[in-house]
């Protein structure tokens, strides 16, 4: 089979003549402000690109660059979470308890007994028993020293104040006046 010969007729391109209008002459814009516009763009260098000439006869081969060694940082372990063990009997007893009296605080407000010690129950041993021993009279009607100090001292202090007061009310009272006797003889 042959492939048949196909032929192109010539074309001819007239030039036409297309006149350059200049939209903005043959338009007049309407407002004041815009006019025509300027064409005085400054000079700008365009950026170019010049690419590495590449001659294989003058070709030197370099060694790749070594890259810096990084040192590996630990990774912290997660600490292991144990759940706490249920135990059905305790072997030892906390003696004394959160909740009991501390040694040498009284039992009440009226410092009738005094705490003197703890023990465990013979009977079950799971008890913790408070030993109480009957206070003495100074302890219970006589504050500690340095309550009876700082009482006694409020009690003074509220006691002289009234004296201080008078004291100092008449020797403000002749300041003023020795001040206006000498204002008054002065003017």
């Amino acid at each position: 089979m042959e492939i048949p010969r196909i032929e192109i007729p010539q074309i001819q391109i007239k030039q036409i003549f297309i006149p350059r209008t200049r939209a903005w002459e043959l338009y007049p814009t309407t407002l004041d402000i815009i006019d025509k516009p300027k064409i005085d763009y400054p000079v700008v260098n365009i950026p170019s690109f010049e690419p590495l000439e590449y001659l294989p006869d003058k070709f030197i081969p370099t060694d790749p660059v070594k890259q810096p060694e990084q040192k590996q940082t630990a990774i912290p372990k997660t600490p292991e979470y144990k759940l706490p063990v249920k135990k059905d009997k305790e072997f030892f007893i906390k003696c004394p308890d959160d909740k009991d009296l501390r040694i040498g605080m009284y039992a009440s407000e009226d410092r009738l007994e005094k705490v003197i010690g703890h023990k465990i129950s013979e009977e079950d041993g799971k008890t913790c028993i408070t030993l109480f021993e009957e206070s003495r009279f100074v302890d219970r009607w006589i504050p500690s020293a340095p309550l009876l100090v700082s009482t006694s001292l409020i009690a003074i202090t509220a006691a002289s104040s009234p004296l201080i007061a008078n004291l100092l009310k008449n020797l403000i009272k002749t300041a003023i006046k020795k001040l206006t006797k000498k204002k008054d003889k002065s003017t």
